[in-house]
């Protein structure tokens, strides 16, 4: 039996992967105030929580909360290796896209996050293709896809070209609905059959949905990435009701 608390131990683990409380949040979708309420005994760690953690970074769940069993379900989570980790920058909406709709990265002024390589192998593999480099976290604002997406959520985009141009119903997307709009949504997606209109929907149902006229313009100019997490893989919920 592990002497330390849960609380202890979550601390360790943190320290142990090299991230801040903010970044570890970031991965199993809470607040840096949640990480901290946990790490000073002010809350219990959360079951689920517990789960993301283990299947993000293979922490031994019955060990975090109960100190049994090792620490890690793979010895190789006991060390972070060098080049483990790479940077990707935040995102807010539309601001850093170019005419074209491709994302830039805002610079070494912008927030950044730590991404374990291999989690991002993952999301690549799960989200359809792509590179690192197509991976940027965005700051969600609203109450529009409320309960999918709370308010000031940060969410991992992939912005690969191939999965712009071939949108997926009901997958979640970052959108614009002009080449000239100033200003990103995430909204759920529809394509329609021809492939000449796209219909925005909110998973909050006080907010009506939205239709694009394609009107020419290539996809990959509207469709700026697809949302792969949000502390949960987004690549396999439900679709909203048909009355959308």
């Amino acid at each position: 039996m592990d002497p330390l608390t849960p609380h202890e131990r979550l601390r360790t683990v943190r320290q142990s992967l090299k991230l801040q409380q903010e970044e570890l949040g970031v991965f199993i979708g809470v607040s840096k105030a949640a990480i901290s309420r946990w790490e000073t005994g002010a809350a219990e760690i959360t079951l689920l929580a517990a789960l993301a953690l283990e299947y993000v970074f293979h922490v031994n769940r019955a060990w975090l909360l109960g100190g049994t069993e090792p620490m890690w379900l793979e010895k190789s989570h006991g060390e972070t290796a060098e080049g483990e980790f790479l940077d990707r920058p935040l995102i807010v909406g539309a601001a850093s896209c170019g005419p074209g709709g491709e994302i830039q990265d805002p610079g070494p002024g912008a927030s950044r996050y730590a991404l374990r390589r291999d989690f991002a192998s993952r999301i690549l593999n799960r989200c359809g293709g792509g590179t690192e480099t197509d991976l940027f976290f965005l700051l969600c604002r609203g109450e529009s896809m409320r309960p999918t997406i709370q308010d000031k959520e940060i969410v991992l985009v992939n912005t690969a070209m191939g999965i712009r141009m071939e949108p997926r119903n009901n997958g979640i997307y970052l959108v614009r609905r002009s080449v000239n709009d100033d200003e990103a949504r995430v909204k759920r997606l529809r394509l329609d059959r021809d492939r000449q209109q796209l219909v925005l929907a909110s998973d909050n149902r006080g907010y009506p949905p939205a239709m694009v006229d394609l009107d020419s313009v290539p996809l990959h100019q509207l469709i700026l990435g697809r949302v792969c997490w949000v502390g949960r893989y987004l690549l396999d919920t439900d679709p909203p009701a048909e009355d959308w």
